[in-house]
């Protein structure tokens, strides 16, 4: 457990920033604004509202899964810091596992937080609409994205430990991480179209497929519909397996982050 003291240390950098805060208050806003844009609906106001709340919800878990570890990593090593610590009997793993505990610490608080930020939210958008059309809203569903949410920000969040570690640059690393989640949201429709396309060659097909089950699939974690249309279910078994799949992604990632880790010179 010699990773445990970096993880405590990590979790409460994070939670001490700026950016923490900042990102709980532009998720207010975000919900404000989808009760302006669901006053231009016609029908379902309340329902286009949820759209709107959930999706800025995703879109900004994926933002703080990404930017909290490249943040804190580059910062350790611009600081020097990381020298202090890596001095004390600790090995550069337990740093790197540290660092990344710590960081899945902080997206656990935000995500607590949130989840009660946008379940007012979209209570309020419910209550306050005036285009009223009747719309149940089940908060546990909700409860049940935002596990997921977790489960998508615990893999991004090691993708981005390990552009943090390949990557000098940290708008570079940032940036190629925004570029793997949203090519992981895509890649599922993207292999559908091909697939079923006569225009698409055999060789690119079997790309296609290749890249489809060799790059993370976040689209997986994409429950936003099943919180907003209660007549869409999903399976037990489908949680399962996408703790199973995040299990299995996040801790090879780890292990490569780690064996490049220690062949870095800081």
């Amino acid at each position: 457990m010699s990773f445990w003291p970096v993880a405590k240390l990590t979790f409460r950098e994070s939670v001490k920033e700026r950016f923490f805060i900042g990102m709980l208050l532009v998720e207010v806003l975000l919900l404000f604004l989808s009760y302006y844009l669901s006053e231009l609906a016609a029908g379902d106001s309340v329902k286009v509202g949820m759209d709107f709340a959930l999706a800025f919800y995703f879109f900004l878990t994926a933002i703080f899964a990404i930017m909290v570890p490249v943040s804190t990593l580059f910062r350790d090593i611009s600081d020097k810091f990381v020298y202090l610590i890596l001095s004390k009997p600790i090995k550069r793993e337990s740093y790197l596992v540290g660092k990344y505990f710590g960081s899945l610490m902080a997206l656990a608080l935000f995500l607590f937080a949130s989840f009660f930020i946008v379940s007012v939210g979209v209570l309020g958008i419910s209550h306050f609409a005036r285009l009223y059309v009747p719309h149940v809203i089940v908060v546990e569903r909700i409860f049940l994205l935002t596990l997921s949410l977790f489960f998508m920000g615990t893999l991004l969040s090691a993708f981005s430990t390990l552009f943090s570690i390949l990557f000098t640059s940290q708008t570079l690393a940032t940036v190629v991480g925004f570029l793997l989640f949203l090519s992981g949201l895509e890649l599922a429709s993207v292999k559908e179209l091909s697939l079923s396309s006569d225009y698409v060659s055999p060789f690119n097909k079997v790309l296609i497929k290749v890249l489809y089950y060799f790059f993370p699939n976040f689209s997986l974690y994409d429950l936003k519909a099943y919180a907003v249309h209660l007549q869409l279910s999903v399976s037990p078994l489908y949680f399962v397996l996408i703790v199973l799949y995040t299990l299995f992604y996040s801790c090879a990632v780890l292990l490569i982050s780690t064996w490049f880790f220690t062949r870095r010179e800081l």
